[in-house]
């Protein structure tokens, strides 16, 4: 009966921590981006910022999905600032403890980009959506719930109306998930 009750016990406990490696962690992020504009136009390169919600949900021991809401901000100088909602939603796979690959889709929507046509080489109004395809690593620090992401972000849509510009850059974030 000790037996019994013992293995029963054992069971629960690992059943427990299973479970609880598998809970979804919320968390917020923050960082900077890299951008550069794929068009004939001569358009500087943009850095700006972003800041945002994450939601990791494991899809058991290696496999995750990771939607997130970021808010981005970019001022090229002397030509527009670029402002929008950032919708991605990931697969993430763990490569080893700490250590996950993203990919995945990222819906843009604008939120109030302008030009400024100060240079007079652009007249083009913003598309209201966008897509990207994202690929990163993302690395969390043990127990203490902090981690830090590198991405690529690929512009699958042109950004303006009637014209050819892709967006294209990196995204590198600090954040902290519970």
């Amino acid at each position: 009966m000790k037996k019994i009750i013992a293995l029963f016990a054992l069971s629960i406990m690992g059943i427990t921590a299973i479970n609880a490696q598998l809970k979804p962690s919320f968390g917020f992020k923050a960082g900077a981006n890299f951008t550069n504009f794929d068009t004939d136009v001569d358009i500087d390169d943009a850095t700006g910022f972003h800041a945002g919600v994450v939601l990791h949900v494991p899809l058991g021991k290696k496999f995750g999905i990771q939607p997130e809401l970021v808010y981005s901000f970019s001022d090229v100088e002397d030509a527009f600032t670029f402002s929008t909602v950032d919708v991605p939603l990931l697969v993430t796979y763990k490569l080893v403890p700490g250590l996950r690959i993203n990919l995945g889709p990222q819906l843009r929507i604008d939120a109030g980009s302008d030009f400024d046509d100060a240079q007079g080489q652009v007249e083009a109004d913003f598309e209201t959506l966008n897509f990207d395809a994202l690929a990163g690593l993302e690395y969390k620090f043990p127990v203490i719930g902090i981690f830090a992401q590198a991405r690529y972000k690929l512009g699958i849509t042109d950004i303006v109306e009637d014209g050819d510009v892709k967006e294209n850059g990196f995204i590198v974030s600090v954040g902290y998930r519970f």
